[in-house]
C-alpha cells in the first residue's frame, strides 16, 4: 500500500512538473509572438531552464563568423564565464561548445572531469566554481547551428532523456527569438533600401540640379552602408 501512495505521489509530482514546464514554454511562445526584445526572450530562457531542470546554472554562446561568443547568463554562470574568454572556436576537436555546434547533437557530460574536450583552462574554471555537471545542445536554424545553450550543476549527476529533451525544447526558442530578430533586422534595412531609392527616385523625376542627386545617392550608401559619407570633386 505504501508503494502504490508513494507511486501515485510521484505521478502527480511529474505531472505537476510537466504541466509547469508546458506553461513555461507557452510563456516564451507568447512573447516570440509579440514586439518583445530578444535578450528579454533569451535571458527568459537561461533562467527558468535552470529552475525546471534544477542545475545552478546557464548560459547561451552564440556564432559570430567563426567563433561562438557569450550571450546571456544566470548570474552563477557569468561569474564562471568571467574566468573564460569571451571568445572560442568552433572546432569540434577544440571545445565541447564547438562538438555540439559541429555535430548538431546534444553533449551530456555527467562528471565534466571526464568529459571529452575538457581543457585544462575550462577544467580549472569549472573546478573553482564547483561546477561537476553540464548539458550543452545546439541552437539550429533551418538546420544550421547557430549557437549553444548551456547548463552546469555543482552535483555529478545524470540527466534524464526527459531533462535533455526540454533543454532542446528551450534552444529551440532561443533560436526561434533569434531567427525573427534577424529576419525583422533585414526588414528593416530594406525598408531602409526602398526608402532611399524612393528619394532618389523623386529627386530624378523634378528638375533638381545634378549635383544634388548625386549628393544623396553618396549620403544614402554611406549611411545603408555604415560606411563615412564622402563627396565627389568634378
Amino acid at each position: 500500500m505504501n508503494d502504490q501512495r508513494k507511486t501515485k505521489k510521484q505521478l502527480l509530482e511529474e505531472l505537476e512538473l510537466e504541466r509547469e514546464r508546458s506553461i513555461v514554454l507557452q510563456e516564451i511562445s507568447n512573447r516570440l509572438a509579440g514586439a518583445h526584445d530578444t535578450d528579454e526572450v533569451l535571458d527568459l530562457i537561461v533562467n527558468e531552464a535552470t529552475r525546471l531542470v534544477n542545475t545552478h546554472a546557464a548560459y547561451i554562446r552564440l556564432l559570430d563568423g567563426n567563433e561562438l561568443v557569450s550571450s546571456v547568463a544566470t548570474e552563477g554562470a557569468a561569474n564562471f564565464l568571467a574566468e573564460l574568454s569571451p571568445v572560442v572556436g568552433i572546432g569540434e576537436d577544440t571545445h565541447p561548445a564547438g562538438q555540439v555546434m559541429s555535430t548538431k547533437k546534444p553533449l551530456v557530460m555527467e562528471d565534466v572531469a571526464e568529459g571529452e574536450l575538457m581543457y585544462p583552462a575550462l577544467l580549472s574554471a569549472l573546478q573553482k566554481h564547483g561546477l561537476k555537471a553540464s548539458v550543452l545542445v545546439p541552437l539550429l536554424a533551418n538546420d544550421r547551428s547557430i549557437g549553444v545553450l548551456v547548463v552546469l550543476d555543482k552535483r555529478i549527476r545524470r540527466f534524464t532523456r526527459d531533462e535533455v529533451s526540454l533543454l532542446q525544447a528551450f534552444a529551440d526558442q532561443a533560436s526561434l527569438a533569434l531567427e525573427k530578430a534577424r529576419l525583422l533586422n533585414e526588414a528593416e534595412r530594406e525598408k531602409e533600401r526602398s526608402d532611399a531609392l524612393y528619394r532618389v527616385s523623386n529627386l530624378l523625376a523634378g528638375a533638381h540640379d545634378t549635383d544634388e542627386v548625386l549628393d544623396l545617392i553618396v549620403h544614402e550608401a554611406a549611411r545603408l552602408g555604415g560606411l563615412m559619407p564622402v563627396s565627389f570633386d568634378w
